[in-house]
């Protein structure tokens, strides 16, 4: 017995002496500190606890499913990548079953979202938001493609398949009419086919026609709701009463924090904003923890994201340094959103903070994406691709 429980010691020193126990226990640091900022928002802006009780179990899952994944060497994929494409799709197609529900009903917050994007499933005793599970499979099938070939990224066929390829998600996620989510996904590719060598000029054309062809379908088919959430930005004062008052009520709580914020027993916390547990949390923690708060989580949000970039460059090889780029590009571009959307730099598009925002299924394929990222980093040992 004795041995037995040196063996398990030993396996724990080795696991953290060849992980990054520096994201490691920021992302852990992250959830700890979402913890009591829902629990604070109970029952004013949350009319019950579940979304706190959901996040201390998915993110508790989280961890092990990080640990897990971190375990599973990444070049693995190869043999499981077409389970796990076609899985990816499965679960992103049943939003469009019974079983499927638009965000217009928010069960957590029993509110309105005025959304109508058809991204959730209802499986009895929770929501999931398959979307999130997507980015992963995406990030992993498209940096195993891009990968293998390479060296002739920039021949027609090969750029053919590989465009091909990223439209999958995209489509499924535009029908779904998450153009949140899409958006996530258009950064990932452009992000991802960067470092992939792929001729600029080639993507730079390609993203001039498909902005073109974007526009000219969002100008007479985006919803009314959408366009207002534009036109709000430059005019916050005349909305602030209408479909403005969610930014409005948000930069306002995240000014009150001062320098130091008002701390978790004050009686002055502001409860009035729409989704401050989950896409306005960065305004609560404006007005919790202040501008000094602000900044610590800004400066999280760049190291983190270093540090993602600097696993990257240090890859075995190429798969793996794409891989770090795909999930850089989702922690990047959602923190720079979400906090734009307090700032009323950006419309309202539903993005969550990672690992601070409230959500099961948010948190959860957060931890995933860790996961993924410690594995490259486990089984890596030389500098590739940067």
């Amino acid at each position: 017995m004795k041995n037995f429980f040196k063996e398990i010691y030993y396996s724990f020193v080795h696991y953290f002496k060849t992980t990054d126990m520096l994201l490691f226990f920021m992302s852990i640091g992250a959830s700890l500190i979402s913890f009591p900022l829902i629990y604070s928002l109970y029952p004013n802006a949350i009319k019950t606890l579940r979304p706190f009780y959901i996040q201390i179990v998915s993110s508790a899952i989280g961890v092990i499913f990080a640990i897990i994944i971190s375990n599973i060497d990444y070049h693995k994929i190869e043999k499981y990548i077409k389970h796990i494409a076609i899985t990816a799709i499965v679960l992103n197609l049943l939003p469009f079953t019974p079983i499927g529900k638009d965000r217009g009903d928010d069960m957590l917050t029993n509110a309105g979202s005025g959304s109508a994007n058809l991204n959730w499933v209802n499986i009895g005793f929770t929501r999931i938001q398959p979307s999130d599970f997507l980015k992963i499979a995406f990030i992993l099938t498209f940096s195993y493609h891009c990968s293998k070939v390479l060296k002739d990224i920039n021949k027609p066929k090969v750029l053919l398949k590989i465009a091909l390829h990223a439209l999958v998600p995209v489509s499924i996620i535009f029908i779904q009419k998450d153009y949140g989510t899409m958006s996530v996904f258009l950064f990932i590719i452009i992000c991802m086919a960067l470092v992939a060598n792929t001729n600029w000029k080639v993507i730079l054309a390609m993203g001039a026609a498909g902005a073109v062809l974007l526009m000219l379908f969002l100008t007479n088919n985006l919803p009314e709701y959408l366009l207002k959430r534009f036109y709000v930005l430059h005019h916050l004062e005349e909305e602030k009463l209408g479909i403005g008052c969610q930014q409005y009520t948000g930069r306002t709580a995240l000014g009150t924090g001062g320098i130091f914020g008002k701390g978790f027993g004050s009686k002055d916390i502001l409860y009035s904003t729409q989704e401050l547990h989950n896409d306005m949390i960065f305004a609560h923690i404006g007005q919790i923890f202040g501008f000094i708060g602000c900044v610590a989580v800004l400066l999280w949000v760049l190291v983190y994201c270093a540090r993602i970039l600097k696993i990257g460059k240090d890859a075995k090889d190429n798969l793996g340094c794409l891989i770090c780029v795909g999930v850089f590009s989702i922690f990047f571009f959602q923190a720079a959103i979400n906090i734009g959307m307090v700032l009323v730099i950006c419309p309202v598009i539903g993005i969550a903070l990672p690992f601070f925002s409230a959500g099961g299924t948010c948190s959860l394929s957060t931890y995933m994406l860790l996961g993924v990222v410690l594995s490259v980093k486990k089984h890596s040992y030389r500098l590739t691709l940067f």
